[in-house]
């Protein structure tokens, strides 16, 4: 376990790398693995079941984002009281973060079960499309409270200092994962079901692991104890104050994944889809290193903060941002360079599906740089317990700058409008993070920041 000590330390910018190369590996891990998992449908069962299986999104970021509302402002608010030397506090934060993570995923399970089929025509499903859909989530939903206890509380592990841990665990639950995706899919021959139990076991794996680090782990610090396994209602509040920014920029983005997902089809039918299919999983994975230092440069942050460090919390946010740049620069050119090789990974034989996909890539991935500047100042608000900023960057990014193109465009510039969308908004939303944090950084010390 990393020492506390690790936050003050001088060195910003090892100690940033220190706490961002574990978090890197794990967000590359897990979306190669989203990566993998796309190829496998792709390859074996064809670009219906990618498109099915991509129509699912929007449900997956609408679970994420009720994930993220306790699951970053819990991680958020550990960092806070244990940069305030309040142990107890945090240990507490913890206890009602397990309990809110169960009351909410039983109550996603039920729901998304009862009106799966309604749910997914609203989010686009066709005739063609609907069958692999349901059969991947009649799998998954009825897990959502082990989903949640899986991936919310990874960050809560980097937040009492464990960042190497936290990647081990997340590693270990996706490498799983891909072991038994082949093996359901193309052994058992299980078809889109048996990948959704390969995603269900990998949950059920780490959420095992999590609650045994917090519960008996010789590593842990901060612990999982019986008597805070109750819902504290003032720390619950602040969690929720915090992790609304993410929650509310998840649930755009699914409200807008639902849009996206008709306007594909109006515009390019169910290849259209498939197409997407390509385009997020190619995304995430050029995204993980901007993630990873979004998410590594919380804990720093949040704890010099509340340690009363503020010239600290500048330069942080400063280094964090650039290197976040840097990162989705290369990015950008990789996928100019070789997108099309990329999207060919998904097909089998599919030339179209191809040649979709690799200038959806071109598009859609044009406007990174400022989509990082965006992400790490969000994380920036929600460190230093500025909720509203956090929120007004996430919403103007998920709503009003990607809504109002997507129904735009398109008029002029049919599907290749559809794509242009999300640049527009990433472009929009880290001009606005700039304009916002700006003014922060001359209350904090100004070109001080700056190497």
């Amino acid at each position: 376990m990393a020492s506390r000590n690790d936050f003050a330390s001088p060195d910003i910018t090892k100690t940033l790398l220190k706490y961002s190369f574990p978090t890197i590996i794990i967000t590359t891990v897990q979306a190669l693995y989203s990566i993998v998992d796309r190829i496998y449908i792709g390859k074996g069962l064809g670009t219906d079941a990618l498109a099915g299986v991509t129509l699912t999104f929007p449900i997956f970021i609408l679970t994420i984002a009720m994930g993220t509302l306790f699951g970053q402002g819990s991680g958020a608010v550990i960092s806070l009281k244990l940069g305030e030397g309040k142990k107890a506090e945090a240990e507490k934060a913890l206890g009602t973060t397990f309990v809110l993570y169960f009351l909410l995923g039983s109550a996603v399970a039920v729901t998304g079960v009862v009106l799966l089929d309604p749910i997914l025509r609203l989010f686009g499903a066709t005739k063609v499309t609907l069958p692999y859909a349901r059969r991947y989530l009649a799998v998954y939903l009825p897990f959502m409270a082990v989903d949640f206890m899986a991936m919310g509380t990874n960050g809560t592990i980097r937040s009492e200092g464990s960042p190497r841990l936290a990647m081990v665990i997340a590693v270990s639950g996706t490498v799983l994962n891909m072991l038994l995706d082949p093996l359901f899919l193309f052994v058992f021959k299980w078809g889109v079901t048996g990948v959704a139990w390969a995603t269900v076991i990998c949950r059920i794996f780490t959420a095992a692991v999590v609650l045994y680090h917090f519960a008996r782990g010789k590593r842990r610090y901060l612990n999982l104890k019986r008597r805070n396994l109750r819902i504290n209602l003032p720390l619950a509040k602040k969690m929720m104050a915090i992790g609304t920014a993410p929650f509310l920029f998840n649930a755009a983005t699914a409200l807008g994944g639902i849009f996206h997902n008709r306007m594909l089809v109006a515009y390019g039918g169910d290849r259209a889809l498939g197409a997407w299919g390509v385009v997020m999983s190619v995304y995430m994975v050029i995204l993980t290193p901007v993630r990873g230092v979004q998410f590594g440069s919380q804990p720093l942050m949040g704890y010099n903060y509340g340690a009363g460090k503020y010239d600290r919390v500048g330069k942080i946010h400063v280094r964090t941002c650039l290197l976040a740049v840097s990162m989705s620069l290369v990015g950008v050119a990789v996928v100019h360079l070789f997108g099309q090789g990329l999207a060919g990974f998904f097909s089998r034989g599919d030339g179209e599906l191809v040649a979709m996909g690799s200038r959806a890539l071109v598009i859609y991935t044009s406007m990174m740089p400022f989509m990082a500047i965006q992400l790490i100042s969000v994380v920036y608000f929600q460190s230093v317990g500025k909720p509203l900023q956090a929120i007004l960057l996430n919403l103007g990014q998920s709503t009003l700058y990607f809504l109002i193109p997507l129904f735009l465009l398109p008029l002029f510039w049919g599907l290749d409008g559809v794509w242009a969308a999300a640049p527009v908004s990433h472009f929009l939303g880290g001009l606005t993070g700039i304009l916002l944090v700006l003014p922060e950084l001359r209350k904090l010390g100004g070109k001080s920041f700056f190497p």
